[in-house]
């Protein structure tokens, strides 16, 4: 499956979208990542230009995922307004520290939102879509159904106790896009300002 991941934080390290990837990598999938890098002055917002950009990346995906922090949650509300009149079949997911502690924020915007530790979720939604089976039951989503607009809230599955079944994040930069200077273009080493988290 073609999956873009979209970080709204403000610098290029989401650990977040970035364990995320490596899961779905590990899993055979293909996955692009975008970091959405703006001010911390939190009343800016992307132009047009930029989500256009965003959108030509998006091209083709099979699933496209948002992250986002409580600061950055109105600039990925654009993102997921503006790729979803562009790509109206492709299903979104809202993950990220904003999705798991506002989640009834979350879901008026987003039709899939995660909520709690991704890793396990991710693959779970993935496989279930590649089958066309009903998502409507793995833990730690919620659903907004569109038709009826009811809100399914599944129970969230355990921690991972055993941190070695996670992968290291993914630091494969040729995967990797960043906003810089109003243009999207391919990830360098220095976007990391010589620095990996773990």
């Amino acid at each position: 499956m073609k999956i873009t991941l979209i970080s709204a934080a403000t610098y290029p390290s989401d650990q977040g979208i970035r364990t995320i990837s490596s899961v779905l990598k590990k899993a055979g999938h293909e996955v692009k990542m975008v970091f959405m890098a703006l001010s911390e002055d939190y009343s800016k917002f992307y132009t047009n230009s930029e989500l256009n950009q965003l959108s030509q990346i998006c091209k083709g995906s099979d699933l496209i995922g948002i992250s986002s922090f409580v600061s950055t949650a109105p600039r990925a509300v654009q993102i997921i307004k503006y790729l979803e009149k562009k790509f109206p079949k492709t299903p979104f997911v809202w993950g990220g520290i904003h999705a798991t502690i506002s989640p009834k924020e979350c879901i008026k915007y987003c039709d899939i939102v995660c909520v709690g530790e991704g890793e396990e979720t991710i693959l779970d939604l993935v496989n279930t879509l590649e089958k066309n089976k009903s998502i409507n039951k793995i833990k730690n989503l919620w659903i907004r159904n569109k038709k009826s607009d009811k809100i399914i809230k599944n129970p969230v599955r355990p921690l991972i106790d055993n941190l070695d079944l996670i992968p290291l994040p993914d630091y494969d930069t040729k995967t990797h896009f960043i906003l810089d200077k109003h243009k999207i273009r391919k990830f360098k080493e220095q976007d990391l300002d010589g620095a990996i988290f773990f």
